[in-house]
């Protein structure tokens, strides 16, 4: 399954015990908006943006939409402008309330902008695709949109 837009729930599958849950309240911090769209210069280094930050924040709005979501956290890295996230999205009780799954973002014109993964070519000996993020697919998405750093992508489990 590949998820395509901001609106399409991401997998429950990848949860690991330090997973964390990002709420639109918890993420935010006392700045205002205009710095929530995310940070205004690309920082060149692979990172995980640290929960309360104001990119991490502009990455979880660009998933949520318009939709008031809480999301578990399962993977996040941030390189050069582009962003591997996998979230699932939760109720009030902390329970998903979807099959949730990664996303790919691109910093763009000040903000993040989730990339429409359907793009990605499909490859017959790697069905789960985006779930678990294998060489071909990654590869893929390289060519796919151009200039993704390879280091964003967890590990395939195979």
């Amino acid at each position: 399954m590949q998820t395509n837009s901001a609106s399409a729930a991401p997998s429950i599958a990848g949860t690991s015990p330090s997973s964390t849950p990002v709420t639109a309240a918890s993420e935010r911090d006392s700045h205002s908006n205009e710095t929530a769209s995310g940070a205004t210069e690309i920082n060149d280094e692979l990172r995980t943006p640290v929960k309360g930050s104001d990119e991490r924040q502009a990455i979880m709005d660009a998933l949520r939409g318009n939709q008031q979501v809480v999301f578990q956290v399962n993977n996040l890295k941030v390189h050069n402008g582009w962003c591997w996230v996998d979230t699932t999205p939760l109720d009030k009780g902390g329970r998903a309330t979807a099959e949730g799954g990664p996303n790919l973002l691109h910093f763009e014109n000040g903000r993040w902008k989730v990339m429409d993964l359907s793009k990605v070519p499909d490859d017959r000996n790697d069905p789960l695709g985006p779930e678990d993020a294998s060489p071909t697919f990654v590869k893929n998405v390289m060519k796919t949109f151009p200039g993704v750093p390879r280091d964003i992508f967890p590990k395939p489990t195979k």
